[in-house]
């Protein structure tokens, strides 16, 4: 057997068995995603977390596969935090950054991250290496483990 159909066999294996839930993306429905808005003072300083995961919002373990990112105000480089846990007691567990050339893109970032346990409240902000009070919208993608 080619060692690219053992490779592919292998991830199949360990990835199948893993993600034996549903996938899923939030907001659901024709909502137009959550709205991060980078500091309105100073270049390269984080917004406010937004919530994109209730305290109660999904009720298995999962985990965020990719993030849609859409609706730029201004063709920035962002950096976007992903953090768990309640208000003033945030983790961080993942940031990604994403040049915009357009503000009608709309990047599809695949993320690699750990399983995030059932009824943990999960939220996003953005920053702008270059700008101040820049605003996009996001949705997330995750699967149920």
């Amino acid at each position: 057997m080619p060692g690219n159909m053992m490779l592919a066999r292998r991830i199949k294996d360990a990835v199948i068995p893993a993600t034996t839930g549903k996938m899923a993306v939030l907001p659901t429905g024709a909502t137009n995603g959550f709205q991060l808005t980078s500091d309105g003072s100073t270049a390269g300083d984080f917004g406010s977390y937004v919530e994109v995961v209730a305290a109660s919002g999904i009720t298995s373990e999962f985990r965020i596969t990719s993030v849609v990112v859409d609706s730029f105000s201004d063709n920035k480089r962002l950096h976007i935090t992903v953090a768990t846990g309640s208000a003033s007691s945030e983790v961080e567990i993942g940031t990604f950054v994403l040049g915009v050339g357009a503000t009608s893109d709309a990047p599809f970032i695949p993320v690699s991250m750990a399983n995030i346990p059932a009824n943990t409240r999960v939220i996003m902000k953005v920053a702008a290496q270059n700008g101040t009070g820049i605003t996009c919208r996001v949705n997330i993608n995750y699967v149920t483990v």
